[in-house]
């Protein structure tokens, strides 16, 4: 009799640890798909940004953007933006990643567009 309570108790030590390990698992997978929604929102802003800037003074944009890097993307968030560009005769290839760390591990995630001269 004591034998099987021992025996019954460790099944369920045994069920329990693994159920907290898929707790734990989730819970990390759910935080870093937070965290790339929210480099992924602010990298179609900075890129809506330059279609803005690109949209109101053409000249200037294709004479005067750069590549450059951004640390931090937004005040009171820890990403770090990198923006490429990319000049050709009719266009500019905008590529901007962004970088953070979570866990100590770090992470990134891109977005890239071609902003086309305006045809006169």
């Amino acid at each position: 009799m004591l034998i099987e309570i021992v025996v019954a108790v460790g099944i369920i030590g045994l069920v329990l640890i693994g159920v907290s390990d898929l707790m734990t698992r989730s819970v990390g997978v759910v935080s870093f798909q937070k965290q790339k929604k929210e480099a992924l929102m602010i990298i179609t802003k900075k890129l809506n940004d330059y279609k803005t800037e690109r949209d109101t003074n053409p000249d200037n944009f294709y004479t005067t953007v750069e590549s450059s890097t951004i640390d931090p993307c937004v005040i009171d968030k820890p990403y770090k933006c990198l923006v490429t560009v990319d000049k050709t005769v009719d266009a500019v290839k905008i590529s901007i990643t962004a970088q953070w760390q979570d866990g100590g591990r770090p992470y990134e995630t891109s977005l890239s567009q071609s902003l086309s001269r305006t045809v006169k």
